[in-house]
């Protein structure tokens, strides 16, 4: 397997010099052994992929507001345009840009959902079978056939000095239906630190950390969460030392992806860009385009 020398090498070679050029590879339908592919399914989601096991997180292809006092209804038209198989789904935290099409797609492909009791409590009211649930709550160490993961406690992003909403309001059991969009509570906020092979990637779902629990961690690539007040982002760089950060959850997840990236969307993600590397100008900062895949080797 090759270094992280090797990696940067593969990655400059799809990236480009910042400001970034997304412009990506070409990926095999079924990555090779030993290499990762990435594909931003805009907001916080991503898939992917290695060897024969595909991985999603926070996964929201409908896009739009979840009307608190309706029925949440999944555009699955929207959803297998773009998802074609999924073995597992991450969630950092529940709500609803985040986890509102997660039952539909568990159903669809019997994928292990893995989040907090309020994420699996939601996707049991979806119809999802207890088998394929994994309830965390922080800390747990997950050993899958291609990859483990570590699930690192969290909180969710702030605004102005404040949480936006409740924090770590939950839903303690599931119930008879339906899901409205007021059921999608914070329920706790979770980064995922996977490990595959010698390769270690760190997602943030929100806006936030505790940076108490970063220690110790070392990711290669880091999915960054382009919000960051709650907490000093200098410190965390140091603290995690990536060598790559690929933005993300800096576009506008309310409009639809025909809508492209608006110029204020990417404004967000390029200012966030240029925050890091007035920090540090060695790491390597990707703000990546919908559905486009990047590979590590």
């Amino acid at each position: 397997m090759k270094t992280i020398e090797a990696i940067l090498i593969t990655l400059c070679l799809v990236f480009g010099s910042w400001p970034v050029d997304t412009r990506a590879q070409a990926i095999p339908k079924t990555s090779s052994q030993g290499t990762l592919a990435l594909k931003w399914l805009g907001n916080a989601g991503w898939e992917i992929q290695v060897g024969q096991t595909i991985i999603l997180i926070d996964p929201f292809l409908t896009r739009g507001e979840a009307n608190p006092n309706a029925e949440w209804k999944t555009d699955e038209a929207a959803v297998l345009r773009i998802i074609k198989r999924a073995d597992y789904i991450f969630a950092g935290h529940s709500h609803a840009d985040h986890i509102a099409d997660v039952p539909f797609i568990a159903k669809k492909f019997s994928s292990k959902v893995i989040g907090s009791r309020t994420t699996t409590n939601i996707a049991l009211t979806g119809g999802v079978d207890k088998s394929q649930i994994v309830t965390i709550s922080g800390g747990e160490k997950l050993d899958f056939k291609e990859f483990s993961v570590e699930v690192i406690e969290s909180r969710h992003g702030w605004h102005n000095g404040r949480p936006v909403r409740k924090e770590n309001e939950e839903i303690p059991s599931p119930w008879r239906g339906p899901i409205r969009g007021s059921d999608f509570v914070d329920g706790g906020s979770y980064l995922y630190y996977f490990t595959f092979g010698q390769q270690r990637v760190l997602h943030q779902s929100t806006g936030n950390v505790i940076e108490a629990k970063l220690k110790g961690l070392r990711p290669d690539v880091v999915l960054m969460n382009s919000g960051h007040q709650g907490y000093d982002l200098s410190s965390v760089l140091k603290i995690l030392n990536p060598k790559i950060i690929i933005v993300h959850h800096f576009d506008r997840w309310q409009l639809p992806f025909a809508d492209g990236l608006p110029d204020a969307a990417l404004g967000r993600g390029r200012r966030f860009a240029r925050d890091i590397n007035a920090i540090d100008k060695n790491i390597k900062v990707v703000i990546p385009k919908y559905f486009e895949t990047y590979t590590l080797d």
